[in-house]
């Protein structure tokens, strides 16, 4: 009696407890259809904090939402701006950054609205889960709205702006100014049409976005970049530059030069590979100094430096229908530095030797091929130097058959290109004087690309012996020379 007790006992708590626990909402697992509304799913771990984890995943559902409103404005801008563009090109890798940053920044920082609706803990699992939504009519209206407050931003950046200049605060100026015309792409290309205002109070209605960029190209037009030092240095493989590169910004009005001091700079490298910093500003002097830290690999003898103006969000900025104005940054620095191609550039090198099909065990062809482009300052890998990473094996298999993809996979972290091939001789006929034909087939190979770019092809090349090894040897010796000599040339084309 007493165990049927218990038994009954048992299932009645077991029963209370199912019926206490939360059902699993059905939004967890896939949001209701409701195309009126945005709606964000917001998760986080349960780290034993109840409140901080339920406010963790109620801002990761808000976040949910931002990011699908950010999506959107950055595809209204990307199309607004397409087809209000002269030339319709702003679908650039380099726009489309831009415009995912505008519209992100702008929908984080503006978007009101959004509600946390539901929430569930799953115990089980130890997860938080949120539900959030904002109505799409809401998101309408609060645009509508902020073509009005874009406008009276414009004129409170303007205003500061004007200030900036007088006290000689170029850089300020121009941060205002390029801060109020991203605001304005992103409002205009949202609301389907551009913003008017007179935001210098002289009673003339102009477009906004116009009206900025002038004003923009007019503070441009008076900066000139001043070279100071660090131009024409030599530099080598693996190491620095021996001194920076430094320069100056100034700007000019009324026969004054005021310099910009806090102004960021953008520093790209062309015809070279480096470590160095991208971006750097002028200190309070309009100074700057730029420094390459490592030099890896060159693709000209004078490779330069450019250091421009580094406002991103101007770059997105096309004049629009009716309006000549465009933003036009000035040119900048260009410093150049000289570096000897072939001493930054790493080869591999890999020839096999065979003599009437016998793979020889030692390749003369390789070692007379890594002198002959040490001799030229190349920095040579062989297989000794990658045999712990790559079996000899599976090396010489890729390389016999060409499978070059293959081959290119596996060296591209230790070397820019690959010489690869294989010398072979044949006995062709014996007796008082013995005689050998050479063919040689060896390959350059661009390892980032997977591509040959140069060949050194040699066939029917004979010599003679008074034993058939003496004959073989000097054949394979004839084949090796004759295309080491076109491999060099072609590799020395390839990287000019």
């Amino acid at each position: 009696m007493n165990i049927w007790i218990r038994v009954f006992a048992l299932l009645l708590i077991t029963n209370l407890v199912l019926k206490a626990a939360p059902k699993r909402p059905g939004w967890v697992d896939s949001p209701p259809l409701a195309p009126h509304l945005y709606q964000g799913i917001g998760v986080a771990d349960d780290s034993g904090s109840a409140e901080e984890d339920r406010l963790r995943a109620d801002q990761n559902a808000r976040t949910d939402i931002i990011q699908e409103i950010s999506s959107t404005i950055s595809s209204e801008i990307s199309s607004y701006y397409s087809e209000s563009s002269h030339s319709g090109a702003v679908d650039s890798d380099e726009n489309m950054e831009v415009f995912t940053s505008l519209s992100s920044a702008y929908a984080d920082a503006t978007i009101e609205g959004i509600q946390i609706v539901d929430r569930f803990h799953d115990k089980k699992n130890k997860i938080y889960y949120s539900y959030a939504t904002l109505s799409r009519a809401d998101f309408q209206s609060q645009m509508s709205r902020k073509a009005i407050e874009a406008r009276v931003y414009a004129e409170e950046r303007y205003k500061y702006a004007q200030a900036a200049l007088q006290q000689g605060q170029i850089s300020a100026a121009l941060n205002h100014l390029s801060e109020a015309l991203s605001h304005i792409l992103v409002v205009q290309s949202i609301v389907k049409k551009h913003l008017v205002g007179d935001v210098d109070s002289d009673g003339v209605t102009e477009f906004l976005d116009a009206k900025f960029s002038y004003e923009i190209n007019t503070i441009i037009n008076r900066v000139n970049f001043v070279k100071l030092s660090g131009d024409g240095q030599k530099g080598e493989r693996d190491q620095a530059l021996f001194g920076p590169l430094k320069g100056k910004l100034i700007y000019e009005q009324e026969g004054s030069q005021i310099p910009l001091s806090n102004t960021l700079l953008s520093v790209t490298i062309h015809g070279a590979e480096a470590d160095f910093t991208p971006t750097i500003a002028t200190n309070k002097s309009g100074e700057f100094s730029a420094r390459i830290d490592k030099l890896i690999s060159a693709s000209t003898p004078t490779p330069r430096v450019n250091i421009k103006f580094n406002f991103p969000e101007l770059n997105v900025y096309l004049s629009a229908p009716g309006s000549n104005e465009s933003i036009i940054l000035p040119v900048g620095l260009q410093f150049d530095f000289s570096m000897d191609v072939a001493a930054s550039v790493k080869v591999f090198v890999r020839v096999l030797e065979e003599i009437n099909g016998e793979r020889q065990t030692r390749s003369k062809s390789e070692g007379e091929l890594i002198k002959a482009l040490v001799g030229q300052k190349y920095k040579v890998i062989d297989a000794m130097r990658v045999s712990r990473d790559i079996p000899t094996e599976d090396l010489d298999f890729s390389l016999y058959y060409e499978e070059f993809e293959t081959l290119s996979q596996k060296l591209l972290p230790h070397a820019e290109y690959a010489i690869v091939g294989v010398i072979s001789s044949e006995t062709s006929s014996t007796g008082t004087l013995n005689y050998a034909s050479a063919t040689a087939k060896l390959n350059v190979i661009d390892l980032k690309s997977g591509r040959i770019v140069s060949s050194g092809n040699q066939s029917g090349l004979k010599a003679a012996g008074n034993t058939e090894e003496k004959a073989n040897i000097s054949a394979l010796k004839k084949g090796s020379n004759a295309a080491i000599a076109e491999i060099l040339t072609g590799l020395e084309k390839a990287l000019h």
